[in-house]
């Protein structure tokens, strides 16, 4: 099953839609106990017939509801409707930071704008780290802004969660260790300063059909990204280095770990030439640790 507005589920009254994906869908309601706006996820009913991934879902977000972080999305509630696993988060008002980037111009954003939002990206999951939990799905579309920003339908590239995973998450091989969000917070890096991310089906009609799934994944595996400084030449030879080290295949040779990056972001206080505004912008992380657990093993399995 899934929710529709008016739809009441226990003390939540369902509004509309947020998002959805295979995994599964986000919608707000409002909290009738407490008088304030919710966003529910709600597991996919495919996936929730299968008791063993339904059983993880429900024991990784109980340990996400552990977590106790500024940057990191609140979980208030886990329960089940009809079979179906759903938890009950804090609602961010301010967007994502896809939003953010297709509101802004070439779709990019300074550095000055943009260290303080990955920073705090990166403390978020350190933290997780620390509590032995990987996110395994950082993309902009899942960091979300607490401060408001204009909000606007995604446009140009279709860039689905294939073009943020790692090599091994793609290879599916081993234990995937917080490395791999090192990598991922490459991606969105490399993304937020130069318009796009480091790895893209070029000409293709959707970014998470089976052909560009397929060779975006290749890219991941085989390719070395082309430097961000070639893309969008404000970008500091340090700050462009920096990333290609998050891009490493190996995950030996990335940064060693998020609170690393943060301090290689951090003391690059001219990283990006010509100047940019500030903006301040407390940022959330959704850490739905087990519904990215899931993603990381049925797109691999599915492509």
């Amino acid at each position: 099953m899934s929710f529709r507005p008016g739809q009441h589920v226990g003390p939540y009254v369902i509004e509309r839609l947020l998002g959805a994906g295979g995994m599964a869908s986000v919608w707000r309601a409002w909290d009738e106990k407490h008088n304030q706006q919710v966003a529910i996820k709600i597991m996919a009913e495919p996936l929730s017939d299968e008791e063993q991934l339904a059983g993880r879902f429900m024991d990784e977000v109980r340990r996400h509801g552990r977590l106790h972080h500024p940057n990191i999305v609140a979980v208030r509630e886990v329960f089940s409707v009809a079979g179906q696993p759903c938890m009950v988060m804090d609602l961010a008002r301010g967007g994502s930071l896809a939003a953010m980037l297709d509101a802004s111009q070439e779709r990019r954003l300074p550095f000055e704008t943009a260290r303080p939002l990955i920073a705090e990206v990166l403390a978020a999951l350190d933290y997780a780290h620390r509590q032995g939990i990987v996110h395994r799905d950082v993309k902009p579309s899942n960091i979300l802004l607490a401060a408001g920003e204009k909000r606007r339908t995604r446009t140009g590239l279709s860039v689905g969660t294939s073009a943020y995973m790692s090599p091994e998450q793609i290879r599916a091989t081993g234990d995937i260790d917080y490395r791999s969000d090192v990598y991922s917070v490459g991606c969105v890096l490399y993304e937020t300063l130069t318009g796009r991310p480091p790895f893209v089906a070029e000409g293709k009609d959707s970014a998470e059909d089976n052909a560009a799934r397929t060779a975006v994944f290749t890219m991941h595996l085989r390719d070395k990204a082309v430097a961000p400084r070639k893309r969008a030449p404000a970008v500091s030879p340090h700050v462009s280095a920096l990333i290609l080290r998050a891009l490493e295949k190996d995950p030996a040779r990335r940064i060693a770990g998020c609170a690393e990056f943060a301090r290689l972001l951090t003391a690059t206080s001219n990283g990006f030439m010509g100047g940019g505004r500030f903006t301040p912008a407390r940022i959330a992380t959704i850490v739905a640790i087990v519904i990215v657990v899931v993603i990381g093993a049925m797109l691999v399995v599915g492509g």
